[in-house]
């Protein structure tokens, strides 16, 4: 289903199209002649148990994608990057960007019999606001209700990622009931095992390192949805048995397959769907102004020192893609005409000798434990030995990994990973802006400060990728970090499965269209 939604304010025009969308990398969704088969019920194989399903603000991460099936936000994201409707049907900004009216969608009920409205909404909005996970929207100051399906936000200051952020989140709505139970530590310990939404299924349990199961919810707001009678998630930690799983056809879907045994599942028939997971970096302490990585040659060196080219094909098997600028091409920061540094050994051996190290250098890398990183480590280790750089490699258990990220490093380089979704804005910020929790010994241009205040406060969509793209080619410019490759997250799956758009934008995926043929 899609739906049309034009906002304007001021010369600012928000065309939005399409409730669910799909952003996939080798794989696209095919549309069938035949109608979509009623019943049966989906299985997925994860290896990743969520702590949380059923309380919004203190979810991490991925595991908000074992909400989907029963929570729903009030926002989504489309495919070109920009937010769309959803359980909001529009909104508008008013004259001087201090408030945000939304617009809600009517009949929608929860799971419980609750009613979606407005108090509702308010509701939701001000328990995520008070929560440790909603600090974008501290910018809302308080909540108005204006009828039954209207709200208006009243804003501190106007920043643009406030409605991609209801696409996730601090966006999903949680019936009225819970909230109010969860106001007991009791209640709110509840609360965080038993999901109640609006989505076109509904809880029925939950055994953590086991398995997840909802059933359809007959009254789902979209009439006719959905088709499937069901969705379970089935844990299973270790990949070799998950992979034996699926063949045996004990699920339809394994979730976040790793690249080899997906590699290996596609050469068998099966198909998948994979969305950007991320961007891998190197990030050294530049500025310490003794570190020798405050030199921008040296960060240069090592940028053309590495053949990411040959790394990501020996590893990657074709998921990952090398990139000369910190951003992959589904990204609203990528410049199609940024060559960045390419592959240059003799030139690398030079910059290192401008730098003041004809002879060479040694120095350390700290990465965060995982068996993938140990190969890539090595590969990065000899290229860089080829022109003199001789680095020790520092596995960190992830408690170690993550204090160094936050409190700092000295003399060394942190390799690092950032999700990459289809609009950097709100990413960037996170790690760039001065002030930023994580890498806080990196150097941060003013000219890239600049850059970056004034991408989230632009109501114009386009202005605000104009000054990403320019905030990307400066990160290159100055050398800020060193981009290696993007990595795929991948889910591969049998053919009968249909109607899901795995790997859509920020990987919401429609639950309620999804269906099997057989």
């Amino acid at each position: 289903m899609k739906i049309k939604s034009s906002v304007k304010r001021h010369g600012v025009s928000f065309l939005i199209l399409a409730v669910a969308v799909t952003c996939l990398v080798g794989f696209s969704t095919q549309v069938y002649a035949e109608e979509p088969k009623r019943g049966g019920i989906l299985k997925i194989i994860s290896g990743r148990s969520p702590r949380v399903i059923g309380w919004p603000s203190s979810i991490a991460g991925p595991e908000i994608i074992d909400f989907y099936a029963c929570m729903e936000p009030l926002t989504n994201i489309s495919k070109n990057g920009e937010p769309a409707p959803y359980l909001a049907t529009s909104w508008e900004y008013g004259p001087d960007y201090k408030s945000l009216t939304f617009k809600l969608r009517k009949g929608v009920k929860f799971h419980d019999g609750s009613d979606f409205n407005a108090a509702v909404a308010k509701a939701n909005i001000l328990e995520r606001k008070s929560g440790v996970l909603g600090s974008e929207i501290k910018i809302i100051e308080s909540v108005d209700i204006i009828d039954d399906y209207t709200i208006r936000l009243n804003l501190s200051e106007f920043k643009n990622v406030l409605l991609w952020t209801f696409a996730g989140f601090n966006g999903m709505m949680v019936s009225p009931k819970v909230i109010e139970k969860a106001k007991t530590k009791k209640g709110k310990k509840w609360a965080k095992k038993n999901p109640v939404g609006t989505g076109p299924f509904k809880f029925v349990e939950y055994q953590r390192d086991v398995i997840l199961k909802y059933e359809k919810f007959d009254g789902y707001w979209q009439k006719g949805k959905p088709y499937l009678d069901g969705i379970e998630t089935h844990y299973i930690k270790d990949k070799t048995t998950a992979v034996t799983s699926l063949r045996a056809k004990e699920g339809h879907v394994l979730w976040e397959t790793p690249e080899k045994e997906a590699a290996m599942l596609i050469k068998e028939g099966f198909k998948y769907a994979s969305y950007p997971g991320g961007i891998r970096a190197l990030a050294g302490d530049t500025a310490n102004p003794e570190s020798i990585f405050a030199n921008q040659k040296v960060r240069e060196a090592i940028e053309y020192a590495i053949n990411r080219q040959a790394i990501t094909q020996a590893l990657g098997h074709g998921f990952w893609n090398p990139v000369n600028q910190y951003s992959p091409n589904e990204c609203n920061g990528y410049n199609p005409d940024l060559k960045g540094r390419l592959y240059n050994p003799e030139k690398a051996r030079q910059l290192l000798k401008e730098a003041g190290y004809p002879n060479g250098l040694k120095t350390k890398f700290l990465v965060g434990t995982s068996a993938a990183a140990r190969d890539t480590m090595a590969a990065l280790q000899q290229d860089l030995l080829k022109v003199g750089i001789d680095i020790d490699i520092d596995f960190m258990d992830g408690g170690n990994y993550f204090k160094t990220m936050l409190k700092g490093w000295k003399n060394a380089i942190v390799v690092f990973g950032q999700a990459t979704p289809i609009n950097l804005t709100q990413e960037l910020n996170s790690l760039y802006k001065d002030g930023a929790a994580r890498l806080p010994v990196i150097t941060r241009p003013a000219e890239l400060q600049e850059l970056l205040s004034k991408a989230e406060v632009v109501p114009d969509f386009n202005e605000q990728k104009g000054l990403i793209k320019k905030a990307v080619r400066l990160m290159s410019d100055k050398s800020v970090v060193i981009p290696l490759w993007t990595f795929s997250n991948i889910h591969v799956m049998y053919p009968s499965v249909r109607g899901t758009n795995f790997g859509g934008a920020l990987n919401h995926w429609t639950p309620a269209d999804a269906w099997l043929s057989e």
